[in-house]
């Protein structure tokens, strides 16, 4: 009777560890850490202050702007976080896609969380355009995170406020 009991425990205990080594992946939490408007702001953006910045640093600094309105008082910014210097290929954009869909899916963040990382210290962010959403459209598609950026200028073309949204996942 004792040998049946060690036995059945021997199969039950690895099934147990595994389980609850499981459980725990499962239930890691997302974080929104690097992918916050705050810190983006502080690590991507800490040139631009109201009352200072100037039109043209921040064009010089962004790109050409995705919008403008008012002759060019308003300029609106689509902006992706990407990794710097990296054009994605079809593969990766495939894996991507899946990895991101199987942490969604099984509540196993540490994928997600360990690209948000990744962006935090090598990311930029690409500004999207009409011009080039064909080119640039695998890494729109796979993006981490999207944010709007619109500034207001005063008539001397100084920066009289601006406004940071994440707007997307």
């Amino acid at each position: 009777m004792g040998n049946v009991g060690v036995k059945s425990c021997c199969r039950i205990l690895p099934a147990f560890v595994l389980c609850a080594l499981l459980t725990a992946c499962a239930h890691e939490k997302l974080d929104e850490t690097f992918v916050s408007e705050p810190y983006v702001r502080e690590r991507l953006l800490p040139y631009i202050a109201d009352g200072k910045t100037e039109r043209n640093e921040i064009i010089q600094r962004l790109g050409e702007p995705t919008s403008r309105f008012q002759g060019g008082a308003i300029l609106g910014y689509r902006l992706i976080l990407v990794e710097a210097g990296k054009d994605i290929s079809e593969k990766e954009y495939r894996d991507i896609i899946v990895n991101r869909d199987s942490a969604y899916l099984g509540g196993y963040y540490g994928w997600v969380n360990n690209k948000r990382k990744l962006l935090s210290e090598k990311g930029t962010f690409l500004v999207v355009w009409e011009e080039n959403k064909e080119d640039k459209l695998l890494d729109i598609l796979s993006r981490e995170a999207e944010y709007s950026l619109v500034f207001v200028f005063d008539d001397q073309g100084t920066l009289a406020r601006h406004s940071l949204r994440r707007i997307m996942p």
